[in-house]
């Protein structure tokens, strides 16, 4: 019981680590312009991505693509984010 607990919370904070470094990159990039909202949001992504993974596939290439998805489903929403707040902004008469 006390094994599998540190297991799992490792696990999470894998996850959490894992959904913090999108939003990092991007906010080096932006030179902090990342958005202080978006990062509970992208660190939430790769804990929920991390946590699908397993419920699919019960092997360790599950737990690998775990770690995959936790961080490419944070990287996706950041960027679909980055593309709404452009497009948003562009004036309608230049599309």
């Amino acid at each position: 019981m006390l094994f599998d607990l540190l297991f799992i919370t490792l696990y999470v904070l894998g996850w959490l680590a894992l959904g913090f470094l999108p939003w990092l990159a991007l906010s080096v990039i932006t030179r902090g312009n990342a958005g202080l909202r978006y990062l509970p949001l992208s660190m939430g992504a790769g804990v929920v991505g991390g946590l699908v993974v397993p419920f699919i596939r019960d092997d360790e290439l599950g737990l690998i693509l775990s770690f995959v998805v936790a961080l490419a489903l944070p990287t996706l929403l950041l960027a679909a984010q980055r593309l709404a707040l452009r497009l948003r902004a562009e004036p309608r008469g230049e599309r």
